[in-house]
């Protein structure tokens, strides 16, 4: 038990310095020693949790899919709108709580993670799925153009809402984003 703790502990003031030196220089710029002088730790204690610096960022991505419970996905229908904006905004929170990573390895695409092909999985496996099935999808398209629409249209307005300087709440953007979800432009316009 106390070694467990003081593995997560470590791992912890790992990804915390990770952190705070991805908002001072391109990730392409930090090293190890780096890290290690920040987190205060020797460089056979970092190799004892991680391979290298991008295993980093791949754990922080992977960690805030799953805080993310994309899955619950499957259990949405578009006749339930507060259960769709409830998503949304728990994914909204994930993404503002770990938005230098997400900006990192989705938006900026700065470093290559596997991220962006989990979210297209994960759109695939479960919303588009559950349309699919209730057969709200046309049999036309093929569903990799609707789900990169639907990751580029939500992260085209992630990025525009991490941009302003004074922006709505994650539960005023997650509204807007299930507009959108729900009744396309038509949800704008008169």
């Amino acid at each position: 038990m106390k070694s467990d703790r003081r593995t997560q502990y470590t791992k912890m003031v790992i990804r915390e310095a990770f952190l705070q030196l991805i908002r001072a220089k391109p990730v392409q710029k930090i090293t190890i020693a780096d890290i290690c002088t920040l987190a205060d730790i020797s460089r056979p204690t970092f190799y004892l949790h991680y391979t290298d610096v991008h295993a980093l960022p791949e754990e922080i991505c992977e960690n805030m899919l799953e805080s993310a419970n994309l899955p619950q996905m499957t259990q949405l229908s578009l006749e339930q709108p507060d259960s769709i904006r409830r998503l949304i905004v728990n994914l909204l929170n994930v993404i503002e709580k770990n938005i230098d990573v997400y900006k990192l390895c989705v938006l900026d695409r700065g470093i290559s993670t596997r991220l962006p092909h989990r979210i297209a999985d994960e759109l695939e496996r479960t919303i588009v799925k559950k349309w699919a099935e209730d057969g709200m999808l046309k049999e036309a398209p093929d569903r990799s153009y609707l789900i990169d629409f639907i990751q580029g249209a939500f992260n085209s307005l992630l990025r525009c809402w991490l941009d302003r300087q004074e922006r709505e709440s994650p539960e005023e953007l997650a509204s807007i984003i299930e507009t959108f979800l729900i009744y396309g432009l038509s949800g704008f316009v008169r």
